[in-house]
């Protein structure tokens, strides 16, 4: 090679120090624990054992794609850098959870080297979380946790991750209050007998609607939220709802972090149209015809175009959950009913379709399940119910 011959870029630098030794060295991808320039280098007293060496370095780090550090980083650094990663793979409110969770756990264990992190770590990281924290709860952590060191080892940055010896407790069932199957009629009539200063008869018509359309279709409220009067089809014939948005309170209103693959479009303040909360919501939910005939009155009550919001506030923007809830506590009180939350609507509807002897897929379909062990925590069934399947069994004391 000439004297003024230069390498091609990528392939490295040689060159000999002070003592006589050899050194070849390239600059690879950063580290992904830190962030960090890293570098093939190899040495040796004369110049062709040195690039033998470097060689093979070379060899593997092709092959595997990975290069040992020398120093582990430690778990909070690389929980940090792990996480900016993650943000793209998941949505706005999902990363702000598991983000605070990520923060709470390096409490615990952030001051340990990630190669240095042992199951027992984990263990005394979970004991110091269970003070105030539920089983289920704590259970979330560990699955971002994990997810996070099974990275950390496919990245060849741990051996093998700890969380294969760490025991996960098994979640504590909640009791969830549910209404029975007349109750909804009188929380509907107490729309009427809750009245606030400002309220209208259009506006009381209009949340009474909403609670009939929690009972009637199950649509989780941020579905019922994004309602707008062209998701109201007809399909051979059959009057329903095409359930194929809602609306989502992200984190940093129109500065939310939206990853590329999620499409979002902002709204009002923290309130973004998006997509259901799975493939599986989206779903085409019949509705009576008296139920379909009062929500086209209510569109032209309020003169509500093909894609405006049928149900807003006096200004047009989307409605809060909170005010909603102010509103179904009021009822329920007026309504001398059991105090339960407006999700357990669409476990009443659950179980009302389950208890009529529709099948798992129907079940499924209507609630936007994607399996139906969902489906049937949504499911309460009833004594009468069980009683008319036990009437099939034969007397046998007769």
């Amino acid at each position: 090679m000439a004297a003024n011959a230069r390498r091609t870029k990528g392939a490295g630098g040689a060159f000999k120090d002070k003592n006589g030794t050899w050194h070849f060295r390239r600059e690879i991808d950063p580290d992904p624990a830190t962030g960090k320039r890293r570098y093939i280098e190899a040495t040796g007293k004369v110049k062709s054992e040195a690039r033998a060496r470097f060689d093979e370095k070379v060899s593997e780090y092709e092959r595997t794609g990975m290069i040992r550090s020398t120093t582990s980083p430690y778990v909070r650094d690389y929980a940090n850098r792990w996480m900016e990663d993650h943000r793209k793979d998941v949505k706005p409110n999902t990363w702000g959870n598991e983000n605070s969770w990520m923060r709470a756990m390096c409490e615990h264990i952030g001051g340990i080297r990630l190669a240095a992190l042992r199951a027992d770590d984990i263990q005394r990281m979970i004991r110091g979380l269970q003070r105030g924290r539920s089983q289920s709860t704590i259970n979330c952590y560990l699955s971002v946790l994990s997810a996070m060191l099974d990275d950390a080892e496919y990245e060849g940055l741990i051996d093998i991750t700890p969380m294969r010896h760490v025991k996960r407790r098994k979640n504590r069932k909640r009791t969830r209050a549910v209404l029975s199957s007349d109750d909804p009629k009188r929380l509907l009539a107490a729309v009427y007998e809750y009245q606030s200063a400002t309220d209208t008869v259009e506006e009381r018509d209009m949340w009474r609607l909403m609670f009939e359309l929690a009972f009637s279709t199950g649509m989780r409220p941020g579905e019922r939220y994004a309602l707008m009067p062209f998701q109201l089809e007809r399909r051979h014939g059959v009057p329903g709802i095409n359930v194929c948005q809602q609306i989502q309170r992200y984190t940093g209103g129109e500065q939310a972090v939206i990853p590329a693959w999620l499409t979002a479009t902002h709204l009002y303040g923290c309130r973004w149209l998006t997509t259901p909360k799975s493939e599986r919501g989206n779903r085409f939910i019949p509705i009576s015809e008296d139920l379909w005939r009062r929500l086209w009155e209510h569109v032209a009550c309020w003169g509500i175009g093909d894609r405006q919001l049928m149900f807003a506030n006096a200004y047009g923007r989307p409605l809060m959950g909170e005010t909603e809830r102010k509103r179904w506590r009021r009822c329920l009180e007026a309504a001398g009913l059991p105090s339960v939350d407006v999700y357990s609507a669409r476990h009443w509807l659950s179980t009302v379709i389950g208890e009529s002897g529709a099948s798992d897929d129907e079940r499924m379909l209507i609630m936007g399940h994607a399996d139906i062990e969902t489906t049937a925590r949504y499911t309460h069934w009833s004594p009468q119910a069980l009683a008319r399947t036990m009437s099939a069994v034969p007397d046998l004391g007769a």
